[in-house]
């Protein structure tokens, strides 16, 4: 018990998603306990975990209760809930370490946690902050959260200038806080999926069930026995992550829409994620006409995100044309450049830096355009959508990997080290 009080400590604090399925902290609290020190990540109890401990490949996970709102109340009541039970499990797990050197780390959306950065500052322990998100752009440009700029603001000016350290995936979030802040930010890039089985339990802990974690395919969203007449699909196009009103899922199936009436068949469109906008994409989809061609498969664990992207031949990446969008370095887009997938994208800055040129690219930020995108990608050679894959792969290798990252980032933050 003495050593284990006394061994450095990092806790690792999210208020939007639970790990495992959180690739980005997930690979940080592997790679810090790969350093040597003891680590604890707190997350909220949503996407089919329960609430409760156990330990994971050695680390310990607090999961506390929760749930996700949606429309501008309920996310707002969502996010002070949760930034109340997180702030109360991370206190409590530093406090059981008081002897050795502590690290707090928290990661938005939302800010709202600078109450225990400076609690953690004041008891001398070291903070870092993780800009996943830039929340302020994102309410403004949300319908219902924009009046409420200024409040994120002020809560983003607190975590970072409180923090020690900020460490942020996008160049274009790092170039944000230098502007504004004067703080230079570390760009942290977040892991890709690992190609091997989903994590579990440890012998010793006990074990919960996370069945609710990966969702079977929507019967009512995808009738493949029911389908038109067509040619049998050749090429499956993807689309991963959380859905959100500002992620173009629906835009997407209005891409999809144009290529049928084009006349362009053999392809076929798997949605994996769940969000506050996955029940309109559905309804829109049917609208559209599309059930036989998309398919809904609910949120997926990391081992059945692995299974995803071995089965799709194409990522597509249809974000909008909003302020928040061209911030992120999108995991979809990281993780489709880790296994040679070739990605067919609207023109957002952060997206179009990190493929550097190797994926198919909208000529503009138009639904029409994003279509032409994927019917380039669609016509193309399969010898050209490999060359154009590898290329991104390659590029993806050489600046944006988790090893190519994750000594800097220990280096950085890790508790060991200081």
């Amino acid at each position: 018990m003495t050593e284990r009080i006394r061994t450095p400590h990092a806790v690792l604090v999210l208020l939007n998603l639970p790990v495992p399925d959180d690739q980005r902290a997930w690979s940080q609290a592997l790679a810090l306990r790969d350093d040597g020190a003891r680590v604890t990540v707190v997350c909220p109890a949503i996407r089919g975990r329960k609430p409760g401990r156990e330990r994971i490949d050695g680390i310990e996970v607090i999961r506390f209760r929760s749930f996700e709102g949606q429309g501008p109340l309920a996310t707002a009541a969502e996010g002070f809930w949760t930034a109340a039970a997180a702030g109360e499990a991370a206190r409590g797990a530093l406090r059981s370490s008081p002897a050795s050197a502590r690290m707090l780390q928290i990661g938005n959306p939302p800010d709202l946690l600078f109450p225990l950065a400076w609690w953690a500052r004041r008891t001398g322990i070291r903070t870092v902050y993780d800009q996943r998100d830039v929340v302020p752009v994102l309410a403004a440009s949300r319908a219902g959260f924009s009046r409420l700029t200024p409040l994120f603001l002020a809560a983003e000016r607190r975590m970072i200038t409180t923090a020690d350290v900020v460490i942020t995936p996008s160049e274009e979030q790092r170039a944000r806080i230098l502007s504004r802040y004067g703080r230079d930010a570390l760009i942290i890039r977040t892991a890709e999926v690992p190609a091997e089985k989903e994590a579990e339990p440890d012998a010793a802990a006990v074990n919960e069930t996370d069945a609710a974690a990966v969702a079977e395919p929507d019967d009512a969203a995808v009738a493949p026995d029911s389908a038109p007449t067509a040619l049998a699909p050749t090429l499956t196009i993807g689309y991963l992550g959380v859905i959100g009103e500002q992620d173009g899922l629906t835009d997407l199936l209005d891409a999809v829409a144009l290529l049928r009436a084009d006349g362009l068949t053999g392809f076929r469109v798997e949605v994996a994620g769940d969000g506050p906008a996955l029940p309109a994409a559905r309804a829109h989809a049917t609208r559209l006409g599309l059930d036989a061609l998309v398919a809904f498969h609910g949120w997926l664990g990391p081992g059945a995100v692995d299974a995803f992207l071995g089965r799709i031949d194409a990522m597509a990446v249809p974000d909008p044309d909003n302020p928040f969008n061209h911030f992120c370095a999108m995991n979809k887009v990281t993780h489709a450049m880790a296994r040679g997938i070739p990605i067919a994208l609207r023109p957002l800055r952060e997206n179009v830096r990190l493929t550097a040129g190797h994926a198919y690219e909208a000529a503009d930020m138009t639904i029409r355009a994003f279509a032409d995108a994927l019917a380039a990608l669609l016509k193309d050679t399969p010898a050209g959508r490999s060359d154009i894959a590898a290329e991104a792969r390659a590029t993806f290798e050489a600046h944006h990997s988790w090893p190519h990252h994750a000594p800097r980032y220990v280096a950085a933050v890790s508790p060991t080290r200081r």
